[in-house]
């Protein structure tokens, strides 16, 4: 299989969108086939997973993990786009007590019915919330969404401002975390720095910077990822949360047809003797050690072939 068919894990800095590092990573591996895995805004820092050659199909298994930030709130004010990148709408005091602010953060953990912000992909009668946004304008109906926010850690308070990790659920806005907070304390309050740490089921300390990518890549010995070093994740470990199935010889070939060979069904029942629910496989070559396919299987249905994965 190409090399270069794996995930690259980026620490993105601060002023630049995603694309941005989409079209950097592009232009210094050479490639045209480089995707992301869950976009940051131009205000965050942090892990930004990059899907490159044949990892581009793994996306939507990515996409539904959880997510962790570190966040800076400031307190006292209230924007259109729940960062300090927005309009201010108002202003107030911040009167509550240290601990007040630290008892309130640590409240707002759990399911929480938050209202979805306007600068976001969600859609409303058909149109992506950030158009109305970019308009000066805000749709009657915009939604609110069940998220959920766990593992709350208040880092420091200071005067004005509140520092806080935690993590979230597939769909989560931190922006709406840092707004309703603002509301429980009465003064507002709005994300003033954002940085992702964690991307399920990996982390900001294994990704690497855009210069320091250039500069290993430029002074590689081989066209291979693994030259970038922790960041790169070969694409059969992409999924490290999948069960693993080996195969080999006439097993492989099936399976590279489109067929889940009678050899292994055996395994495949077993795997779904653990729980409830069979989860999800990725099968792996014994010969090359590289991913082949994605198996699934629908409640009370058998595995299906997913997806199917081919050498460059």
């Amino acid at each position: 299989m190409n090399p270069l068919n794996g995930l690259l894990l980026i620490d993105k800095p601060t002023g630049v969108t995603s694309h941005d590092v989409v079209y950097k990573v592009r232009r210094v591996l050479g490639l045209r086939g480089v995707g992301h895995a869950g976009t940051l805004d131009p205000l965050a820092s942090g892990l930004l997973v990059l899907l490159i050659g044949e990892a581009t199909k793994v996306s939507d298994y990515l996409l539904n993990g959880d997510k962790g930030y570190e966040l800076k709130v400031r307190l006292g004010v209230k924007t259109d786009s729940m960062d300090i990148t927005g309009q201010v709408l108002a202003e107030a005091p911040v009167e509550a007590s240290a601990e007040r602010i630290r008892e309130a953060a640590l409240s707002l953990s759990g399911p929480l019915e938050l209202e979805v912000p306007v600068h976001s992909a969600v859609k409303v009668d058909g149109k992506r919330l950030y158009k109305f946004a970019h308009k000066g304008e805000r749709p009657e109906n915009v939604p609110t969404r069940t998220m959920t926010f766990y593992d709350i850690e208040v880092m420091s308070v200071d005067e004005g401002s509140v520092r806080v990790r935690l993590r979230c659920s597939k769909g989560s806005f931190v922006r709406a975390w840092a707004n309703r907070l603002g509301e429980v304390l009465g003064c507002g309050g709005t994300v003033e720095t954002l940085r992702r740490l964690y991307s399920a089921p990996f982390s900001v300390e294994s990704a690497i910077g855009l210069e320091e990518l250039e500069s290993r890549w430029e002074s590689r010995n081989e066209r291979h990822g693994k030259e970038i070093g922790s960041a790169w994740i070969p694409l059969r470990d992409s999924l490290p949360h999948f069960a693993r199935v080996d195969v080999g010889g006439a097993e492989e070939l099936l399976m590279k047809n489109g067929q889940i060979p009678a050899a292994i069904k055996p395994d495949l029942l077993r795997l779904g003797q653990n729980g409830p629910a069979m989860p999800p496989v990725r099968v792996i070559s014994r010969e090359t050690d590289d991913l082949l396919a994605i198996l699934l299987a629908a409640p009370g249905e058998f595995y299906k072939i997913k997806r199917v994965f081919h050498r460059a």
